[in-house]
């Protein structure tokens, strides 16, 4: 098979060639593929999205399975901010569990979510039973507890340095280490991890898949947005990521492959509060040129 296309449906008009990231089409008289060039091919679908006669296929793509017409209708700036400032990250769940069929269409947003590389290589784990993750709490909570006798313990506290990067290490020390500290991660004062949220959400990957912590990311964004729009509350819960991926026992219950490494995790559930009014924050910087 082939990227091709079509001659009788094809206008030349150019665009696909123009919107190719990787130039992976060119119009030297007629529009066509560059054969040397085609292994550069990203299967993001620009070309097929924007011709205007449907003419081109790209391997793996088709027009009945994979796309969908833009709506005519498009969201304007006010609606658009009104869902972001409107979402709450939602720490207080009813004891209500969350239909599949709903899962469904907030996984479902993920495929409109664009990628750094190798989308397929992306996977989402769902727990949708409250049981079960209550199953995973302990493993976590030990976690916990473990890291906070090693940040306490200045050999320890080195080799953890050493075996993590800035970033990590930081967040350990600086956010997760406190609230540990504190008594919120500890079993007998109540779930401070999942909050009772009925439903979480895992995004990963295999350890050496290309951008899969810039996806992870962007897939988890667009999931904890899309519980929100249709009701439900929604959070990134972070802190269960380093224990799921330095415990064989957590990678089973949440049914991540040993050689995939856990990116984020997402709580959702119906809310139990209802907030009346948002905050904006302005705390990163802003430097232009």
């Amino acid at each position: 098979m082939e990227n091709t296309i079509n001659r009788t449906l094809c206008k030349n008009c150019g665009i696909c060639a123009e919107v190719c990231p990787n130039k992976v089409i060119a119009k030297n008289g007629s529009v066509h593929f560059r054969q040397e060039r085609e292994h550069l091919c990203l299967q993001c679908g620009q070309c097929m999205a924007v011709c205007p006669s449907k003419a081109i296929k790209v391997i793996g793509l088709s027009y009945e399975n994979d796309f969908r017409e833009i709506p005519r209708k498009k969201a304007d700036y006010e609606n658009f901010m009104q869902i972001l400032s409107s979402r709450r990250s939602v720490r207080n769940f009813k004891n209500r569990p969350v239909s599949e069929e709903l899962i469904d269409e907030i996984v479902g947003s993920v495929s409109y979510a664009p990628f750094g590389a190798a989308p397929e290589k992306m996977e989402i784990s769902i727990i949708n039973n409250r049981k079960t993750i209550e199953s995973a709490l302990p493993l976590i909570s030990d976690f916990f507890n473990g890291i906070e006798k090693m940040i306490e313990n200045p050999i320890a506290s080195g080799f953890l340095r050493l075996m993590t990067s800035k970033e990590d290490f930081h967040t350990l020390k600086n956010h997760i280490y406190p609230i540990a500290k504190g008594g919120n991660y500890k079993i007998e004062n109540g779930d401070g991890i999942t909050r009772g949220a009925p439903t979480i959400i895992t995004i990963h990957a295999p350890k050496d898949a290309e951008a899969h912590t810039n996806n992870g990311v962007i897939y988890a964004t667009y999931i904890m947005l899309a519980a929100h729009a249709i009701g439900l509350g929604a959070t990134m819960i972070e802190c269960v990521i380093p224990a799921i991926n330095r415990n064989k026992k957590l990678k089973r219950i949440f049914q991540i492959p040993d050689n995939n490494e856990a990116i984020m995790s997402i709580v959702v559930g119906y809310p139990k509060y209802k907030y009346k009014r948002t905050i904006k924050r302005n705390k990163h910087k802003i430097n232009k040129v």
